[in-house]
C-alpha cells in the first residue's frame, strides 16, 4: 500500500477511506486538529470534512448519515466537545446506527503534568479516564491511544466492532501521537457480521409455522430489516408467500411503500385506526426486526401467543424461545416452513389498499374553502406532497406522529429517531441524509420546541447548498410533554372543569418562546413562508420547485390541535389527573 510508515493520523484516514466514508462531520478543536489537516492537506482525500454548528448537531447528522451510508464518524475535541456530542451517541446506541467517535485528548506530557503537579490544560477534568469511561456506557468498543505501536491494531479492532454490531465506538487519541509514525495498513478491514445457529434457525420456522397452521398470518416488519441490509430478504419472504404487511414506525419505508403487500404502519394504540383495527384480527402476527419500545407498541402487547417476536437476538414463539439465531436466516428459512403447513395469508382491506382513515376524512375537510390548519389537514397535504424525489425526517412528538400514515415510495426514505425520542433531532439529520443521499431533497417536519433546539443546522444546509425544506409546526407549546402529563386541554367539548385551574390550562413551563421562524434565513440563509392556512400552504408549496436552496416553512396551527394517532391518550388520564375522582383506578 505505499509507504510503510505513516503517520497514525494518516492511518485513520486510509481506513475511513476504506469503510466508504465521504463526509466526516464535527467542530474542530486543537486536539483533533492534526487529524482533521491532514485530511485537509492531502488533495486526493476522498472524505470532505465538515464543520457543524455545534457537536450535538454534527452527531444528529453524523446518526442520520450512517443510517443511509452503512457508516458514520464525527470529530470532537475533548472534554467540552465529547461531552456535549454524548446525547447523539447515546441515540445512536440505542437505535443501531454505526457511528465512529475520534475524540482528540491532549499531549501525554500535559497528562504526566496533571498526574504530577495537578496542573489541568484546557478541557481536563483532572482524571484521564473521564471521557472514555463516560463513552463506554454508549459504545460496543471504546479505545485510548495512547503511542503509535499499538494505534493501527486499535483503530482496526473499533471498526471492525463498529460493523460488526452496528452501534457506536470510541477512538480517543492523545494529540501528540497523531504524528507520531506506525506501520501503514498492510490488509484490507475484515468486514465481519454476526452469525446464528442455522439449527436454530430452521427450528424457530419450524415453530412459527407450526403456530400458523390453519391460521391466518400478516408480517409486521421492523427496523432492523433496515439496519442489517436485509430488505431484499424480507422482499423475497412477502413474495415467497403472497402475505401482506405492515411496518412498526420505527421501521417505517424499510422497503418502498408501493409494494401492493404494503398495508401501513401498526404503531398499536396510535395507529391509524383503520390498520390497528384490522392488523389486531390478523390470526397471527410475525414481527420480523422489530423492536419492543413504547413507540413502537403504543399500548399494544406483544406478549400475546398469537405474536411472534424475531429480531437479532432471537425468535419468541409464545412461550418459547429460540437464541442465537440471525434474522437473515430465519428469513431464508421461514418461507418453506410456512409453505410445508397449511396458512392463510391474513387480507387486512380485500382487494383494494385504502388510503389512512384520518388522511381521508382531513382530506376532505380543506375542499373548497379557506381554513384553518389542524396537524390532520397538514399531514393529508404532505401526504399528496411527498414524492420518490423526496427523503422526510420526522421529528419526536406530533410531528413523527402525524408523519406516519405518509405514504413513501422511496426505500428508506423515511428517517426518525423513534425510540432515543431526543427533540431536535431532524434538521441537523437533514444534512446527514442529503450528503447521504444527494440526489434526494429532504423534508423536514419539525414541531416549534424541537426546532428551538438545534436551529442552527439550517445555517450548515445553506453553506452546503442544500435545497431542505423544513415546515415548522408551531403550536406554540411543548404539545407531546402537556398531553403526556396531563391532556385536559385538548379534550375540546370534553375538557373537564377542575377546580384546581392549573389542569384546565397548557402549563406555562410548557409555553415555547415566540419566534419568527421564517426569518431566520436572514440570519442563517435560504427563503422562508409564514402560513397560517391552508390555501397559504398551498401557495408556498406551489413555489418551492422554483427554490433551490434551503427553506424554512412557518405553519401556524392551534395551540390545542393534536394528531389523530395520538388522540386515544384524550380518553386516558395523564400523569397529573389520578386525583379525581372521574378516573376511578381502582
Amino acid at each position: 500500500m505505499g509507504e510503510t510508515q505513516i503517520t497514525v493520523a494518516k492511518y485513520l484516514q486510509i481506513r475511513l477511506e476504506q469503510m466508504g466514508l465521504k463526509h466526516l462531520f464535527g467542530i474542530a478543536g486543537n486536539y483533533t486538529a492534526p487529524f482533521l489537516n491532514t485530511i485537509l492537506e492531502d488533495k486526493q482525500a476522498k472524505i470532505q470534512v465538515i464543520n457543524d454548528t455545534n457537536e450535538i448537531n454534527a452527531g444528529h447528522c453524523t446518526d442520520a448519515y450512517a443510517r443511509l451510508n452503512g457508516f458514520g464518524a464525527v470529530a470532537v475535541t475533548y472534554g467540552v466537545g465529547a461531552f456535549t456530542l454524548l446525547n447523539s451517541v447515546a441515540g445512536s446506541f440505542v437505535e443501531h446506527c454505526p457511528v465512529l467517535v475520534i475524540n482528540g485528548a491532549p499531549t501525554s506530557s500535559d497528562q504526566l503534568k496533571n498526574i504530577a503537579q495537578g496542573l489541568l490544560s484546557s478541557h481536563m477534568t483532572g482524571d484521564m479516564y473521564s471521557n472514555i469511561n463516560v463513552y463506554r456506557n454508549v459504545t460496543v468498543a471504546a479505545e485510548q491511544v495512547t503511542g503509535a505501536a499499538d494505534a493501527p491494531y486499535k483503530i482496526d479492532a473499533l471498526l471492525n466492532a463498529c460493523i460488526l454490531y452496528g452501534k457506536p465506538v470510541y477512538l480517543e487519541v492523545f494529540e501528540d501521537v497523531w504524528r507520531m509514525k506506525c506501520a501503514a495498513p498492510s490488509t484490507d478491514l475484515v468486514k465481519r457480521s454476526l452469525k446464528g445457529c442455522h439449527e436454530n434457525a430452521q427450528k424457530a420456522a419450524k415453530k412459527v409455522a407450526e403456530l400458523a397452521k390453519g391460521k391466518e398470518i400478516i408480517f409486521w416488519a421492523g427496523e432492523e430489516i433496515h439496519r442489517y441490509g436485509l430488505q431484499q430478504e424480507f422482499l423475497n419472504l412477502i413474495e415467497e408467500t403472497d402475505t401482506e404487511f405492515v411496518t412498526s414506525i420505527l421501521g417505517k419505508s424499510v422497503i418502498s411503500e408501493d409494494h401492493p403487500r404494503f398495508k401501513g404502519v401498526f404503531n398499536g394504540n396510535a395507529s391509524p385506526k383503520d390498520v390497528q383495527e384490522r392488523f389486531k384480527k390478523a390470526g397471527v402476527k410475525i414481527a420480523v426486526g422489530v423492536w419492543t419500545t413504547g413507540k413502537n407498541l403504543g399500548g399494544f402487547d406483544v406478549w400475546n401467543d398469537d405474536t411472534v417476536l424475531a429480531n437479532h437476538s432471537g425468535v419468541r414463539i409464545g412461550a418459547a424461545y429460540e437464541p442465537n439465531v440471525s434474522l437473515k436466516d430465519f428469513m431464508h428459512y421461514l418461507p418453506q416452513a410456512l409453505l410445508e403447513v397449511k396458512f392463510e395469508a391474513y387480507q387486512m382491506y380485500g382487494a383494494a389498499k385504502l388510503k389512512s382513515s384520518f388522511f381521508v376524512a382531513a382530506a376532505g375537510e380543506s375542499k373548497g374553502k379557506k381554513t384553518g390548519i389542524t396537524y390532520d389537514l397538514f399531514f393529508a397535504k404532505m401526504n399528496s406532497f411527498i414524492n420518490k424525489s423526496h427523503v422526510v425526517v420526522a421529528d419526536a412528538g406530533f410531528p413523527l406522529l402525524g408523519s406516519q400514515g405518509i405514504h413513501i415510495a422511496e426505500a428508506n426514505g423515511f428517517v426518525a429517531q423513534a425510540s432515543w425520542l431526543s427533540i431536535g433531532y431532524s434538521v441537523p439529520a437533514a444534512t446527514g441524509v442529503k450528503c447521504a443521499r444527494p440526489d434526494k431533497r429532504v423534508v423536514v417536519f419539525v414541531g416549534d420546541g424541537a426546532f428551538q433546539e438545534t436551529c442552527q443546522a439550517i445555517s450548515t444546509q445553506n453553506k452546503l447548498k442544500h435545497n431542505t425544506i423544513v415546515f415548522v409546526l408551531d403550536n406554540e407549546i411543548y404539545g407531546i410533554e402537556q398531553l403526556l402529563v396531563n391532556p385536559n386541554p385538548f379534550r375540546g367539548k370534553d375538557k373537564i372543569d377542575y377546580p384546581l385551574e392549573d389542569l384546565n390550562e397548557v402549563y406555562a413551563y410548557n409555553e415555547m418562546h415566540p419566534w419568527k421562524y421564517s426569518k431566520l434565513v436572514d440570519v442563517f440563509g435560504g427563503t422562508g413562508f409564514e402560513v397560517s392556512d391552508m390555501e397559504a400552504l398551498d401557495e408556498a408549496l406551489d413555489q418551492l420547485d422554483g427554490i433551490e436552496g434551503n427553506t424554512i416553512i412557518h405553519v401556524h396551527l392551534p395551540k390545542t390541535s393534536i394528531p389523530e394517532a395520538i388522540a386515544y391518550k384524550n380518553g386516558k388520564p395523564g400523569e397529573d389527573e389520578f386525583l379525581n375522582p372521574k378516573w376511578d383506578l381502582c
